[in-house]
């Protein structure tokens, strides 16, 4: 895996403040498991990681960091939208909510696929 992937992995765990083992446990793996992921020394199937991306509550995509967003672009985005005068006052505090559930699970990546499927429609 990745080295960020890597790195992910441990930051989702600690973010959720559970230890390998508490996570082993929930998963029905053993402790030594979890750390050869979080080592490198191993990779998961497709099933153990749908069910942590469960636990994680993110998305796949955003486990993996598949298509990742930058920062300029967020900011980019971000200013588009609050200058946007073509938006109403209550799609944009739809938007914000929805961001804020996003961000909740911390899977900002999901906001912004569809947040662009929301632009691309309305152009």
């Amino acid at each position: 895996m990745d080295y960020a992937i890597i790195e992910k992995l441990k930051e989702l765990r600690k973010s959720k403040k559970i230890t390998q083992e508490q996570l082993a446990e929930k998963l029905d793996i053993s402790r030594s498991k979890v750390s050869s992921w979080e080592t490198n020394r191993r990779d998961m199937s497709i099933t153990e990681a749908i069910e942590l991306a469960n636990i994680y509550e993110v998305s796949l995509d955003n486990l993996f960091e598949i298509n990742r967003i930058t920062e300029e672009e967020y900011v980019k985005i971000s200013d588009k939208f609050l200058k946007g005068k073509n938006i109403t006052l209550e799609e944009k505090v739809r938007v914000i909510e929805s961001l804020r559930e996003c961000l909740k699970k911390n899977n900002v990546d999901e906001f912004y696929e569809n947040y662009k499927m929301t632009q691309n429609a309305t152009k």
